[in-house]
């Protein structure tokens, strides 16, 4: 019986445990890139039968392998434990098809390089990987307790940095450009993988120099697919802000005509109601007259910056100041602006406005003071804005950021500004000191001349 055992299980042992390592340790890298999913129901009972299919199924596989020992069937026995781990990432998590084709994706990569890097490490030392696991001496030293130490140590820590650098930490954003880039990234890394490091296996031991360029594009392969991976979330979250930016100011165009109608009518009767008070002046008390004219003059718009889109954002602007006890003051050149769209003028003021009300209405009345200004310097449009706020404020990447919850200056606000100005070649520039805060817009304006012209 024992020597049935032995002539059974012997010649495909060596084979198997190969095919075994290989399925688990991709197993591990793609649950790692995994560990955001959400579990199915008795997770690790399904982890635990994965592992055990995986082990039939890969000796199953060593058996064809060695009596079958050819090319394809090297590429059909890897193409299947690639399936084999793709159907286990099913099994074990839950989530959105394109979610976990990128997690799939990325724990191939992220296999392929860490198990490519070693033995191209190796190869750079003058050491056959062929023969040998040990890193620091060659194959005819024998392989001791230090050797295998440092052999998983690497392959885990190697594993574990990548799963930390490029599993991403925002959802991806669903669309047919995202589903039809995640469809060709995964159809490209699976067949990359099975195919080609098959082939070249064949091949890569023919030359030092061919195996060692063999592995450093194996390794630029895999770390390419990762940044992919990546690359792909922050698109995805790129093209939706974008898409939301684009929202906001179809909804500033409306609010713009309304405003710019209201305006128009404001502006109208309060042309009529000061022909009214100067026929019935000599009717009423002196302190009736200056209430009146009080009135109207706080709703009669009188700012000409030489451009009419931001006239009605400083008259919208400072109607609302004032309704707020809010001290604003204004020097603008509206006359250098005709570069940007209506909307976009009054995005840009607009959001640099409300942004500074925000911020100054918590604060004691003589602390509610914003000043604006818009001017042309060295063939540079500068627009700056500086207010007083409360709290604490942090900058990252340009955009503030707060660990008090102070959202003031914070969302899609800023980065509607920040948006515009690099649509035109320009920067926007925030700084704080102490409880003062500034921001810069600054827009070239040779370039935007010859767009208008």
């Amino acid at each position: 019986m024992n020597e049935l055992i032995a002539a059974f299980t012997t010649p495909y042992t060596m084979q198997s445990v190969n095919l075994m390592l290989t399925y688990w340790e991709c197993y591990i890298c793609i649950a790692l890139f995994a560990r955001r999913f959400e579990r199915r129901d008795f997770f690790f009972v399904r982890i635990a039968l994965t592992l055990l299919e995986g082990m039939v199924v890969c000796y199953l596989l060593a058996i064809w392998y060695t009596e079958a020992d050819s090319l394809l069937v090297r590429v059909l026995c890897y193409s299947a434990i690639t399936v084999l781990n793709f159907t286990a990432l099913m099994f074990c998590w839950r989530d959105d098809i394109e979610e976990m084709l990128l997690a799939f994706c990325s724990g191939m990569a992220a296999y392929q390089f860490t198990n490519k890097l070693y033995p191209l490490l190796q190869n750079l030392r003058g050491i056959n990987d062929r023969e040998t696991l040990a890193l620091l001496h060659p194959g005819d030293a024998g392989i001791s307790d230090l050797d295998w130490a440092l052999f998983f140590v690497f392959h885990l820590l190697s594993i574990v940095v990548l799963a930390l650098l490029f599993t991403p930490k925002n959802r991806l954003v669903h669309n047919r450009r995202t589903t039809r880039n995640v469809i060709i990234l995964s159809i490209a890394t699976v067949t990359l993988v099975n195919i080609l490091i098959c082939v070249s296996r064949v091949y890569e031991g023919e030359s030092p120099m061919l195996n060692v360029v063999t592995k450093i594009l194996y390794v630029g392969f895999s770390f390419t697919i990762l940044t992919i991976c990546a690359g792909i979330f922050s698109q995805s979250e790129q093209e939706e802000q974008i898409g939301i930016l684009h929202q906001l100011w179809r909804q500033d165009r409306a609010q713009f005509e309304s405003v710019k109608a209201n305006m128009d009518v404001i502006n109208m009767k309060c042309h009529d109601l000061k022909h009214i008070l100067d026929k019935i002046e000599d009717k009423l008390t002196g302190e009736e007259a200056a209430s009146l004219r009080e009135a109207i003059q706080f709703y009669d718009a009188n700012i000409k910056t030489g451009n009419e889109v931001l006239d009605v954002v400083l008259c919208e602007k400072a109607m609302t100041c004032q309704k707020s006890g809010i001290s604003f003051s204004c020097m603008a050149d509206g006359s250098k602006l005709d570069f940007l769209t209506p909307v976009q003028t009054y995005s840009l003021f607009g959001n640099i406005i409300d942004n500074a009300v925000e911020a100054v209405k918590p604060l004691p009345l003589e602390d509610r003071v914003i000043s604006l200004s818009c001017r042309e310097e060295e063939d540079v449009l500068v627009i700056e804005e500086s207010n007083y706020f409360q709290g604490d404020l942090e900058l990252a990447h340009g955009l503030p950021v707060t660990s008090k919850g102070d959202s003031s200056h914070h969302g899609f606000g800023t980065k509607s500004i920040q948006y515009i100005a690099a649509q035109y070649g320009g920067a926007m520039d925030i700084k704080v000191v102490d409880n003062m805060f500034f921001l810069t817009v600054r827009f070239p304006l040779g370039r935007n001349r010859d767009k208008t012209a």
